[in-house]
Order: structure tokens, then C-alpha cells, then sequence
């Protein structure tokens, strides 16, 4: 047995894991199949029990019909065991229709490509449309209508579609992550959890807190009856330690590190293989009692646990940290084999995040860089030292709750099984609203000129920044109000369709309140804003303030006709504007600036509650959202083309840091990353050949340290060097293991459309 703590051993699977490993490399699916966990190893199967149950049930309350919908989903799914299995569940097959943890219920493509579907089409569809009001009390158009009558002009109704939405902003979002609690899980049962729900039930009168917590009964009584049937596969087959296994968490609380692990992927499963929190914590007492029998044993327990995420997409564990009731450091030994094993696996999944503090074990950052200097991406390493502060000093969190703060998704953070952030209820492109204020409230893009935001002036009319940047805030509020109220409708159609059902029985006060997750149920509440465009905005507002104003060495009236052209003609007035400093270099000058435009827009969201009920906080982690903006933002005073990306996380637009990754880190720490606890990612270009001596990596420890300990709020990684990329792109079956960070999540970059591949190697670029 290895020292897991080691940066230099490697873990070797034992035959009876390395059999697990091989079995599912034959079948696993690509990454966008395991990020939309569409990974099921069933062939359609021509079921279709969402409609069924919804057609069957007519005069019931609805969360109680989406109730038996889910479950009859799983029980109509054939158990399946493979060969050697230590846990065991798979996805449910592709069927027209399914709940998910964002959307409600939604309608799955497959009438054209699945098996028996396809000659069902006619029947099927004529089924969904039928049943569409009963299986969406609330849809987007709850949302999208508003938006359309708020900017209509005169009787023109698609000034939204048009000038504002997926340009300004993305309305309503994703909001679908959130962590439930699996110390709860694992600490009630399924039993306890479910005697909890029938207490509180016998409490109310009828309406929605009866209808929900029946709801709540269902789905625990479902998740119950589909371990049984495992149960039963498994005598079929006899796989009597799997039928045992199953038996013994069906009712009771797990006892066994296997039973613990199974009793997670079972609920972990039916939760669209979301994320799992604090593994090392929730798993940590079952793990060493069973490491002191056979430590053997153990790690193959774990080491399955493992492979399960790794091929159904699970969206993120964390890992590290601190103890929430002493603050002293929680990393142990289940920390470093969990990091071990994806080691091992070396791919884009699981996603694995480490919480870094003050007083943490330095081995764990220490394997962390080993692993980026071997071509991984992760783990991302997330500062304890500004999120629990920032936690307990702004949103007002009980400091235990605090400090048991969680990644998810693609590195948003929340409180595992206390909380709702949202998860991207919106995205808001500050460059766009820039665009505005130096065009009049107009898109540059809308050729019938239709005004949308306020009449501020443009460019030429600004006598003073501070004029100019007053316009900036005004039309900043006047679109953040907009967007709030949007998203808050986003939010009602969410709750109406208990979007998150599955989710709330194992939330902390979901049961209490009587209140689904998505209807305020949680104990934290808080909206989320994804933040687009920040770097664009304060360089653009710094060229300005510095050329235009401060120095004139450019009249505001070149400068519009510039901007206007898209610099075409004016390569002079561009090659000006690109020698202003940037945010990213340490300049004291164009991070201050960077600084006031977040720390302004994150003020003003806090303004407004979500529909959950607490304020909302800022974030960034924009995934190719930076790609996707940046096509419809009009070129910008920073010197960038129009349809240029904005850049996909906190830090720097691709390509303008120049000096180096020190003063890159240096200029995003003096962020203020205290008001973007939503998870705000800063993409770190780290390459193997800067890591390749025990010498450098030390070195890189120390720069990762410094960085968390002093303002930096979060760091994800990628190895590759330019020349890689673009050998890559001629040469793809080359590099068919090349691993790069995008933006929250870990791809294989010849994966990667064209345009998202050329952004990457701008990053490198510099």
C-alpha cells in the first residue's frame, strides 16, 4: 500500500477494480453526454412513464403526480448489474419526456433516434402536447412574454429578442445545481428521513405544505422500492453481498463504508448525478472503520465510488477545509486517496475542488500541482480564508454554516444541504451595458436604432469620466432592475414546477417549512448573477478615462467614429487604445478600475431579493458564455473587435496579461471577491514545462498559497502550452488526452468547436 499523501507513488487498482475500470471504458460515453448525465448503458426502451402517470392521474395535485412520475421512471427501469460490480445503479434509458433539477419537466429529443420511438412519433407527440399544461403548470414564455412587453416599442415586440436577450443577458439561467445533504442521508436514512416527512405531515392542514410533503413521502417510499428491486436483481444473479448491501439501506441507516457509498450513489443517481459535497467528511467515519479491517478492501470501496462518478458525469465533489464546529483543518486521509484515485482516471471527470486555508495539510496542494504537472485540470483549489469571512460578513450566514461552505457545478458554492443559490439565475453582460451608455441607450447592432436603455448621450457628449462614468451606473441600474425582476420570474416558474422535488426532502428546513427548495425551503436562499464582460468594461472605461480625458491624446469624437467603424480605417486609434494598460498586469491604474466596475455592480444587485427570499450575490463562471456574448457586443475602448470574445472568468480578457502569472494573480485578488460568493473562477495557465522539477512545482505551491491566502477567491487550471494547442488542431489524433479548463469545466480540447479552441490559444498567446 502507498502513502496517499505521495507526490511521487501512484495507486495501482487492484485486479478486481482494474476489471471495473476496463468494463466501463467500453462503454462510457463523451463529456457532453456525462454533463447532461444522458449516459444511460439501457437502449431505449419505449417507455414512457411520465406521460403515463400524468394522463393516469388528472384530479391529483401536481407535485404529487410529478411525485409518481419519477418514481415509476426509476421502477420501470430494469436493474442492471454488470460483472464484477462493487456499487451498483445506472442511469435511467433516454425517453421523450423527464424531470430535471433546472428545467421542471422537459421533453428529451428522441422521437427521431430512438429505437422503437421513432415509429411511436405521431402518437407520442400528439400524447405531449395533450398532457403539456398538466406536466408545466409554469413555463419559460411565464418569463419571456414580460420581457417582450417591458421593451416593447410601439407595437414592435421583438426588441427583446433582438437587442437584449443572450446579448445584454441571459434571463432565468440554469439555476439547477444545489448540494442536498448527505450527512443527513447518511446519518437518518432513508427510513429516518422518510419517518421525518410523515410527522410533519400528520402536522398540516391541506394545501400546498400537504401536497409537498406527500409528495416527499412518495419519492422516499420510490427510492425505497427501487433498492429492493436491486436487491431482488442481485438474489437473481447471486450477487448475495449486492443484495445484502441493498437490503440493509433500504430501511436502515448504512453501517459499512459500501453501504454508506451505495446508499450516496443511489440517492446520487436519482438527483441527475448532481454534486456530492464534502465527500471526505461524509464518508470519513465509514472509511477508516473499514480501512482498519482490510485497508485493502477499503480502497476498492472507494475506488468504485470513484469510477461510478467518473462515468455517469457527476458535476462536483469537494474536498479539504476546515471542521465547521472547531475550524481546524478536515483534510485526512480519505482527502488524499479520493485525489489518488482520480489521479488514476485522469480524465475530465469527476470534477473534484479543494478548499485551501491558513492551517491545511501542505501535502494536499502539493498532490494537487503534481497532478496539473502530469496534464490534469483538476483538482480547482477554492480559498477558505475569503469565502467563510465573506460568508458570515456580507450575506449574514451562521459562521458553522459558513464554514461548511461546498463547490458545485462548475465552481459555484453554496452550503450543502442548507442552501439555494440559484446557480446562475441569470447571466448580465456589463459590456453591452457600456455599449449603451456611449450609444444613447441603442444597440449598435439594431439598425432601426430603437432606444431600449436610458437617454444618457453617447460618447461625444460626455464632458468628464465621471460624467460618462455616472451614465455607466445609471444605465447599469436601470437594465440590473429589469434583469432581476426577469430572473425572479424564472425563479416562479421553477417553484411552480418543483423543479427540484427530488432534492428537498434532503435539504435542511424543506421539511419544516412545508416549502420545495425552489419555493424558499431552504435555510439560505440567495440569488446568483453569472457576470459577463467585466475586464472588456474596465479596460474600456480606463482607455477612455486615460486617452479621451486625462491625457487627450484622443478626441472623443475619433474615438466614436472609431468604435463605430469597428476600427476599420482607424488601426491607428487601435493600436492606441491596445497600449493602454490592462486589467491582469498588476497596474495599479486599470485594476482600480476593474475593482469599481465589479464592486459597483454587485452593490446594486444586492438591492433586490430572489423569489427564494434572501439577495442576490455576483459570480462569474461563464463556461463558453464569454464566446457567445462576445459575438453580439459591439467592438469596444479596449481595442477589441466587435464579436471578439469577453473572456469566460474573472480575470483577464484572452491575451492581454502580459507579465506573467504573477502579476495576473495579483491584479484578481485586489478584486472584490467577497461580493461574488456565487463562485467566481479565475482561468490559470499553468504548463507542464513550469512545473516539470520537484524545484518548480515547490514554487508553484507557493504561488497558489500566496494567491488563496491574500484576496484570491478561486483558481482553476490548465497545462497545455501553445504549441500543444495548435499542433492539436492540426494533428488531433495526437492529442486525443490534451485536458484544458474552458471555464468552469474540464474538456478534452479536441472536443472543442473551432471558435472555442481559437479562444483558448488566445489565452496562451501573450
Amino acid at each position: 500500500m502507498i502513502n496517499y499523501r505521495s507526490t511521487e507513488e501512484k495507486i495501482e487498482f487492484s485486479s478486481k477494480v482494474q476489471h471495473l475500470y476496463d468494463d466501463l471504458m467500453k462503454r462510457i460515453y463523451g463529456r457532453f453526454a456525462r454533463e447532461d448525465t444522458l449516459c444511460s448503458p439501457i437502449e431505449y426502451d419505449g417507455k414512457t412513464p411520465f406521460l403515463d402517470v400524468f394522463e393516469e392521474t388528472k384530479s391529483e395535485p401536481y407535485p404529487i403526480r410529478l411525485a409518481k412520475a419519477i418514481v415509476r421512471s426509476w421502477l420501470v427501469t430494469e436493474p442492471l448489474i454488470f460483472d464484477g460490480d462493487i456499487l451498483v445503479g445506472v442511469v435511467r434509458p433516454k425517453r421523450p419526456c423527464s424531470e430535471h433539477f433546472s428545467y421542471g419537466i422537459r421533453e428529451n429529443n428522441v422521437l427521431g433516434e430512438g429505437g422503437t420511438y421513432l415509429y411511436r412519433k405521431e402518437e407520442i407527440e400528439r400524447r405531449r402536447e395533450a398532457s403539456y399544461s398538466d406536466m408545466n403548470p409554469l413555463d419559460l414564455y411565464h418569463m419571456l412574454d414580460e420581457a417582450d412587453r417591458r421593451f416593447a416599442i410601439g407595437d414592435d415586440t421583438t426588441v427583446h429578442e433582438e437587442t437584449l436577450n443572450n446579448k445584454l443577458w441571459l434571463i432565468g439561467g440554469y439555476q439547477g445545481h444545489t448540494i442536498p445533504s448527505y450527512s443527513k442521508l447518511l446519518t437518518l436514512g432513508i427510513g429516518g428521513v422518510h419517518a421525518q416527512c410523515k410527522a410533519r405531515l400528520a402536522e398540516v392542514e391541506e394545501g400546498e405544505s400537504k401536497n409537498f410533503l406527500t409528495a416527499c413521502v412518495i419519492i422516499l417510499e420510490g427510492l425505497r422500492d427501487y433498492i429492493l428491486g436491486y436487491a431482488e436483481a442481485a438474489d437473481a444473479q447471486g450477487r448475495d453481498d449486492i443484495a445484502e448491501c441493498c437490503r440493509a439501506i433500504a430501511f436502515d441507516t448504512p453501517k459499512t463504508l459500501r453501504q454508506a457509498c451505495q446508499l450516496m450513489w443511489f440517492y446520487c443517481l436519482w438527483d441527475w448525478c448532481d454534486c456530492i459535497g464534502r465527500t471526505d467528511r461524509y464518508l470519513l467515519p465509514f472509511y477508516e472503520k473499514a480501512a482498519a479491517e482490510n485497508r485493502s478492501e477499503a480502497e476498492d470501496v472507494i475506488a468504485a465510488f470513484m469510477l461510478k462518478i467518473y462515468e455517469n458525469g457527476i458535476h462536483n465533489m469537494t474536498l479539504g477545509g476546515v471542521d465547521p464546529e472547531t475550524a481546524e483543518d478536515s483534510t485526512n486521509e480519505l482527502s488524499f486517496l479520493l485525489l489518488q484515485v482520480l489521479r488514476c482516471i485522469h480524465d475530465t471527470h469527476p470534477r473534484v475542488s479543494l478548499r485551501i486555508h491558513k492551517n491545511s495539510d501542505p501535502a494536499l496542494l502539493e498532490l494537487a500541482v503534481r497532478m496539473w504537472s502530469e496534464g490534469m485540470s483538476d483538482p480547482t483549489v477554492t480559498s477558505d480564508e475569503i469565502v467563510i469571512d465573506s460568508f458570515v460578513k456580507n450575506y449574514s450566514c451562521k459562521l458553522e454554516d459558513a464554514r461548511d461552505y461546498s463547490m458545485l457545478g462548475c465552481q459555484e458554492i453554496e452550503i450543502p444541504g442548507k442552501s439555494n443559490f440559484g446557480c446562475e439565475d441569470g447571466i448580465f453582460n456589463l459590456a453591452k451595458v457600456l455599449e449603451f451608455t456611449l450609444n444613447d441607450g441603442i444597440s449598435r447592432f439594431d439598425e432601426k436604432r430603437r432606444r431600449v436603455g436610458l437617454a444618457t448621450g453617447k460618447l461625444t457628449d460626455y464632458n468628464s469620466f465621471e460624467e460618462l462614468y455616472g451614465a455607466f451606473l445609471k444605465q447599469m441600474a436601470f437594465f440590473t432592475k429589469h434583469f432581476c425582476d426577469l430572473c425572479n420570474l424564472g425563479q416562479e416558474v421553477r417553484a411552480a414546477n418543483y423543479s427540484k422535488l427530488v432534492k428537498s426532502p434532503m435539504t435542511e428546513s424543506c421539511i419544516e417549512k412545508g416549502l420545495s427548495l425552489d419555493a424558499g425551503g431552504a435555510v439560505y436562499n440567495y440569488g446568483c448573477v453569472e457576470t459577463a464582460g467585466s475586464a472588456v468594461t474596465s479596460d474600456s472605461l480606463y482607455a477612455i478615462k486615460k486617452l479621451v480625458f486625462d491625457e487627450k491624446k484622443l478626441s472623443s469624437e475619433t474615438l466614436e467614429a472609431a468604435i463605430a467603424a469597428d476600427f476599420k480605417g482607424y488601426e491607428a486609434v487601435k493600436a492606441m487604445l491596445l497600449a493602454v494598460p490592462k486589467f491582469g498586469n498588476d497596474d495599479e491604474g486599470a485594476d482600480e478600475m476593474a475593482r469599481r466596475v465589479l464592486e459597483d455592480f454587485w452593490i446594486e444587485i444586492k438591492k433586490y431579493k430572489s423569489v427564494r427570499g434572501d439577495v442576490y450575490t455576483g459570480a462569474c463562471s461563464l463556461l463558453t458564455g464569454g464566446i457567445s456574448f462576445g459575438r453580439r457586443t459591439w467592438a469596444s475602448a479596449d481595442g477589441r473587435n466587435t464579436g471578439e470574445p469577453l473572456g469566460n472568468s474573472i480575470g483577464p480578457r484572452p491575451g492581454a496579461d502580459k507579465n506573467g502569472l504573477t502579476a495576473m494573480l495579483n491584479s484578481v485578488s485586489k478584486l472584490p471577491l467577497h461580493l461574488g460568493l456565487g463562485g467566481t473562477t479565475c482561468n490559470v495557465i499553468i504548463t507542464k514545462e513550469m512545473m516539470k522539477t520537484p524545484e518548480m512545482r515547490s514554487n508553484i505551491v507557493m504561488l497558489m498559497r500566496a494567491y488563496l491566502m491574500n484576496g484570491g477567491q478561486m483558481a482553476q487550471i490548465t497545462t497545455a502550452d501553445v504549441e500543444e494547442l495548435r499542433d492539436a488542431q492540426i494533428n488531433p489524433e495526437k492529442h486525443q488526452n490534451l485536458i484544458i479548463r474552458v471555464g468552469g469545466f474540464s474538456v478534452k480540447f479536441c472536443d472543442l468547436e473551432t471558435v472555442a479552441q481559437n479562444e483558448i490559444i488566445s489565452r496562451y498567446a501573450s
